[in-house]
């Protein structure tokens, strides 16, 4: 399948990664839970829904809930196209985000459970890139002096 290449943030990016994204769950055939029964009411949004707004956060580099809820907000239309759901809140989406694991700035725990491969090289490049960082200040003088 060819792809044409867009620019990072664009409707035509998150258009071209949610088709991708929905064949890749097809493909595999990750399953869409409905949560009914003991775990409460059916969702209201589809689970894919919210790993895939994970996704253009860890894409987009937002750090913050917020700033998901911001993105969220403006490409609304893209990203739920075709869904015909109202606009998430932003608590509720900050509520299923972190039931997927998801916390601004790092990956979504779902892709290590899709990856687990990249668990490991994920965490031990980030303590290559953190380095001195992580020493005290102390611990830093005493190394230069």
């Amino acid at each position: 399948m060819a792809t044409t290449k867009v620019s990072k943030i664009s409707h035509d990016w998150i258009r071209q990664r949610r088709e991708e994204f929905r064949s890749f769950l097809d493909e595999t055939m990750f399953p869409d839970p409905e949560r009914l029964g003991e775990r409460g009411p059916k969702l209201y949004y589809p689970e894919w829904l919210i790993m895939f707004i994970a996704i253009c956060a860890v894409q987009f580099k937002i750090k913050t809930y917020l700033g998901i809820h911001r993105m969220v907000n403006e490409y609304w239309d893209v990203i739920a196209e075709g869904l015909e759901l109202p606009l998430i809140s932003e608590r509720q989406l900050r509520d299923r985000l972190k039931k997927i694991c998801h916390f601004p700035g790092r990956p979504a725990g779902f892709i290590f459970q899709l990856f687990p491969e990249l668990e490991q090289r994920y965490y031990s490049q980030r303590r290559q890139d953190d380095g001195q960082s992580k020493r005290s200040r102390v611990a830093q003088e005493r190394q230069s002096g």
